[in-house]
């Protein structure tokens, strides 16, 4: 009996043992993860610091940038220093400095940085005698402009006698320092005024013609120098002294080369008197003599 109540007593007394043991390290646990806890909060607060003090840090280093450059553009754009003050021309012939600048007008002055260098040379283009035109700024106060003025090629009778250029854009009303351009008549245009195209292909077609003629021994003393243009299927060249004539049909400038060449041929020393040559007919040539050459001269002559 004795022996059994001692062993109850050992069992007891190994029963709060353990359950000693189990709350100390229930408290140990609880208090290493209220440190971890905290220790993670503590840090989870410091990134979040960190964090915003970077972002400050940042927005001030972006808005000082700005405020400078801000700064810097308005001290370069009101700065007298970078006025413009010489704007040089380069490349005109007929145009003076005080034409050109005149027509482009405030848009050549003012601040260097400021300038449009696209529309000057566009504003430049525009100009009936101009046919390209480019701006470059030259630092701190120059402008430089290059330009290719429209050459004279023919006159053309239109309400008036206008100069225009190989394009066929109205130049100018005629000069006398014109007189020796070709003078084309014949063809209607709507309301012309310098700057405006009237080119066509009558009027390409018989300037080819006209330069092929001219390269013939026959013109040399004696150019064409009129191109008239009746109607859309004929046309007529006219020499300098408009002693002579020689007629075609518009498309046929092969052609009537080959039979012009033909009648020269024919004619040979007699060609001086020649009234008109008549190149229109299709398979036939018509020549046409003055009144005091002889009447055994040839008159025409068949293909």
């Amino acid at each position: 009996m004795t022996l059994a109540v001692l062993e109850n007593k050992k069992n007891v007394t190994a029963l709060k043992q353990a359950r000693t043991y189990q709350l100390k390290s229930r408290k140990k646990i609880g208090s290493a993860g209220g440190k971890s806890k905290q220790k993670n909060i503590d840090f989870d607060l410091g990134a979040v610091f960190k964090m915003l003090a970077e972002g400050i840090a940042k927005a001030i280093l972006i808005a000082a940038c700005s405020y400078g450059v801000f700064a810097g553009y308005r001290f370069v754009t009101s700065s007298p220093y970078f006025n413009i003050n010489q704007v040089e021309w380069i490349g005109q012939q007929r145009l003076s400095n005080m034409e050109l600048t005149s027509w482009v007008g405030p848009m050549v002055v003012g601040n260097i940085f400021q300038l449009d260098l696209n529309a000057i040379s566009q504003k430049l283009a525009e100009h009936p005698w101009v046919r390209t035109a480019s701006a470059r700024r030259i630092f701190p106060q120059g402008l430089h402009i290059e330009l290719k003025e429209r050459i004279p090629f023919a006159r053309i009778q239109l309400n008036q006698v206008y100069v225009m250029d190989n394009y066929g854009i109205l130049l100018a009303p005629e000069e006398k320092s014109f007189d020796g351009l070709p003078l084309i008549t014949g063809i209607q245009a709507k309301d012309p005024s310098p700057g405006q195209n009237v080119a066509n292909e009558e009027i390409i077609r018989g300037l080819k013609t006209m330069y092929y003629f001219n390269r013939l021994p026959m013109f040399e003393r004696n150019p064409i120098d009129t191109l008239r243009i009746s109607n859309r299927s004929r046309i007529t060249f006219v020499t300098k002294n408009r002693g002579m004539e020689v007629h075609m049909r518009q498309g046929t400038a092969q052609e009537s080369f080959k039979n012009l060449m033909l009648v020269l041929d024919t004619i040979g020393e007699n060609e001086k008197d020649l009234s008109y040559i008549d190149l229109s007919f299709k398979n036939k040539i018509v020549v046409k003599h003055r009144k005091n050459v002889k009447k055994n001269s040839p008159k025409t002559k068949k293909t």
